[in-house]
């Protein structure tokens, strides 16, 4: 390489680090929870690190509902030995609360899609070992939602798992081809009644996914009736394995899964 233009290289990497401190300086970087002024290259600040309740073992074997005390890998809850989910474990960064949710939030109504890799950076640890037949494909939006808001905050966070990860990002193995109403104040069994047939698989996927293993991405996990009603139809499809990820879950004091106190509806 002749020297001038080594030293180009050198100067062009020089002025894009200044760019990047006086990027720094005139927008610095914010917890994503609070709004508080935080260093560069940081997620949270450090008082609301320290509040947020991060979800992991412990937990249930087939819904990964929190365990108050180590029961064993192969333990199940009450809830999946009555009632075996279809799916193939949940996998939750934080538990829902009003904390969380300001960042659930800021992406989705906010627009503040940096925040997708915040969250894609907190699901890494729980990604399976064995990533033979794996995908991530998110919660499809419908397109009126799509339209008016202009992405799906699912799969801006399946793409920078993909991305993170270097698992395959599939954004369109599922289709959203009606419109659901609003879920606020709907129990459980109204809202999987207000999605039933809510989704299908692309057609351009049929017979093309047996053998494979899913990992669905969601915001917010709230009764889990929209993630149920994507799984059913992935599992049709021919899906051997569905992990659902998300990066809040709302859980009962006692562990079991709850209503959020405010309407994610997709």
């Amino acid at each position: 390489m002749p020297p001038d233009a080594l030293f180009d290289k050198c100067d062009m990497a020089k002025g894009r680090h200044i760019f990047h401190d006086m990027l720094n300086w005139v927008l610095p970087e914010r917890c994503p929870c609070c709004g508080v002024i935080i260093a560069a290259g940081g997620s949270f600040c450090v008082s609301c690190w320290q509040k947020l309740e991060f979800l992991g073992p412990p937990w249930c074997r087939g819904c990964a509902t929190p365990f108050e005390f180590d029961r064993g890998a192969d333990a199940y809850c009450a809830s999946c030995i009555a009632n075996p989910p279809r799916h193939n474990g949940i996998r939750a960064a934080v538990k829902y609360d009003e904390l969380s949710a300001q960042v659930a939030l800021r992406l989705k109504y906010g627009g503040k899609i940096g925040l997708a890799r915040v969250i894609a950076q907190q699901m890494l640890r729980h990604l399976p070992e064995e990533q033979a037949q794996l995908v991530i494909t998110p919660v499809p939006l419908h397109w009126t939602r799509i339209w008016s808001r202009s992405f799906n905050q699912s799969a801006l966070i399946g793409k920078q798992l993909s991305a993170l990860s270097g698992i395959a990002f599939v954004p369109d193995i599922l289709v959203r081809h009606k419109r659901t109403p609003s879920m606020r104040g709907l129990d459980h069994k109204r809202r999987r009644q207000a999605v039933a047939r809510a989704f299908a698989l692309h057609p351009k996927y049929k017979g093309t996914l047996k053998g494979r293993r899913i990992i669905l991405i969601d915001d917010v996990l709230t009764t889990g009736a929209t993630s149920d009603g994507c799984v059913a139809v992935l599992k049709r499809g021919g899906a051997d394995w569905v992990q659902i990820f998300c990066w809040a879950r709302a859980l009962r004091d006692g562990g079991t899964q709850a209503d959020a106190m405010i309407s994610f509806d997709a």
